[in-house]
């Protein structure tokens, strides 16, 4: 018997595959196809095209992702010990995904011309940013920062750009990666530390 499910799942983890590996761009159905072994009618069946593979790729990676790390009312430890727990987190997830994440920055980076995919990244990047806001709000609020839904908007945006700067400059490496996002904790960190130094009026 079929497992329709089953079957999604494998077009969508051959379409990360190739998608992280070759570019969205390069990659045709035929291909995918081959990878999952699933046949054309049940990319189209499931996903409707290419393009809807590719939003089905980017919303189940995205949503893994955030519902990996430690959740924004987590009670236990500092808002440092939060903090550190929850780059500490991302980094692992970012090394063990990494054909997802140069998918993620291949999109970010270089516009091919297909709107359609550029509008499916705008709408993964903008749930990104509230959740990331959502867990860095209440750990800036912790430090003291006066205006800490303000700073966490500001600092969600950071993490897109640098995680997709790290991505994009360690290839392969997951040592490369992991470094990468540990530079990220300590800017987070210290720009949290310098605004609640400001709200103190000890800058």
């Amino acid at each position: 018997m079929v497992d329709p499910q089953g079957t999604r799942d494998q077009i969508i983890d051959a379409a990360e595959r190739l998608f992280g590996s070759r570019g969205y761009a390069s990659v045709t159905i035929s291909q995918i196809c081959a990878a999952s072994g699933a046949p054309v009618g049940s990319i189209y069946h499931h996903f409707g095209s290419k393009s809807g593979v590719l939003r089905a790729v980017l919303i189940r990676g995205n949503e893994a992702f955030f519902a990996g790390l430690p959740a924004a009312d987590e009670p236990s430890g500092s808002p440092g010990e939060r903090l550190a727990a929850y780059y500490g987190t991302a980094a692992d997830l970012v090394a063990k995904r990494r054909a997802l994440f140069r998918l993620f920055t291949s999109l970010r980076l270089h516009d091919d011309g297909n709107d359609e995919a550029q509008a499916i990244m705008r709408e993964v990047d903008q749930r990104g940013l509230a959740l990331m806001a959502e867990f860095i709000e209440p750990v800036a609020r912790g430090y003291g920062v006066a205006d800490a839904a303000a700073c966490a908007r500001e600092l969600a945006a950071l993490n897109i750009v640098y995680t997709t700067g790290v991505v994009a400059t360690a290839g392969c490496s997951e040592d490369d990666i992991r470094a990468g996002m540990q530079d990220l904790h300590r800017l987070v960190l210290a720009s949290i530390r310098d605004r609640a130094a400001a709200s103190r009026g000890t800058r």
